[in-house]
């Protein structure tokens, strides 16, 4: 809460003598509207359907855990700015934060582009709110997006709905690719351990299995862990997915005892397309070398 106030006070010198929020944010960003998304991956359908039409703002850079990262000072002057908030739904970031960050920005618009998705419950039972790890989802979250900057910028309609085109094609061939390479590897185990479960929706849209080491923030017991090595093992699991952001020490047991090969994967990065292909490389335990953008 302190830390929040704080913002809020450098926040308010920094920016109260600017007068009128949205008029500043148009002068200083050549005319263009500031949209603000939560986390890169957001950025990259923002881009794909707007362009240049739009300045687009990160809450959560590169390399940030959306789910502990606090945003700066600076963070809350470039929000002050923006016209639109595209949230991704419920990830942990928001659910600390959203309240906050619309009070910093009251004339802000925020949209929730995971609205029509159907929820998937993660290995422990709870709704996972990583929803754009899955092109299915991708194709609701474009349309949303699509949507919300019609409405932003309705002199750029046609403009927007060609390049969601565009973008619905990427997102199409991306998926065909997937399902390909699946495949055509008929003997691949259809399971994979991960520390943090964000591939609830991929592992859905695929008919794969995904074993989680963490759930909702929880390390596990040292029954659970030692249970879901065992598991491991009998059921063969060749794989353990991890993420820079959130790999640790039990990931480091799980993969001593069961001999399974780390994967590095990054769903957080901005370039959802070449995430997609990654985590599919590594769930059969190949290391992404080329992909599309």
């Amino acid at each position: 809460m302190k830390r929040f106030i704080y913002l809020i006070i450098i926040c308010t010198l920094l920016v109260g003598c600017k007068g009128n929020q949205q008029k500043t944010a148009l002068a200083e960003s050549d005319g263009k509207p500031m949209v603000t998304v939560t986390i890169p991956p957001y950025q990259y359908f923002v881009d794909k359907i707007a362009k240049d039409k739009v300045d687009v703002n990160v809450m959560v850079p590169a390399g940030g855990n959306p789910e502990t990262y606090e945003p700066t000072a600076q963070q809350m002057v470039e929000l002050s700015k923006s016209a639109l908030y595209l949230k991704v739904g419920n990830i942990g970031f928001e659910q600390t934060w959203m309240q906050k960050l619309h009070d910093n920005a009251p004339h802000m618009k925020v949209v929730d582009t995971s609205v029509g998705i159907s929820p998937a419950k993660t290995p422990g039972g709870n709704i996972d709110p990583h929803v754009w790890m899955s092109c299915s989802n991708a194709r609701i979250i474009s349309a949303n997006i699509l949507k919300a900057l019609c409405s932003l910028e309705p002199k750029h309609k046609a403009f927007f709905e060609k390049n969601y085109q565009s973008l619905l094609r990427i997102i199409d061939r991306r998926d065909s690719t997937i399902r390909m390479s699946f495949q055509k590897n008929p003997e691949m185990v259809r399971k994979f351990v991960i520390y943090h479960p964000i591939l609830t929706y991929f592992a859905r849209d695929y008919k794969l299995e995904q074993l989680a080491i963490e759930e909702e923030g929880r390390e596990p017991s040292v029954a659970q862990l030692k249970s879901l090595i065992e598991r491991a093992k009998k059921e063969k699991i060749k794989y353990c997915l991890i993420q820079t952001e959130f790999a640790n020490r039990n990931t480091s047991v799980f993969i001593k005892e069961t001999h399974t090969h780390a994967m590095e994967i990054n769903p957080l990065q901005g370039e959802w397309n070449m995430a997609m292909q990654e985590a599919s490389l590594a769930i059969q335990g190949k290391q992404l070398i080329v992909a599309d953008k």
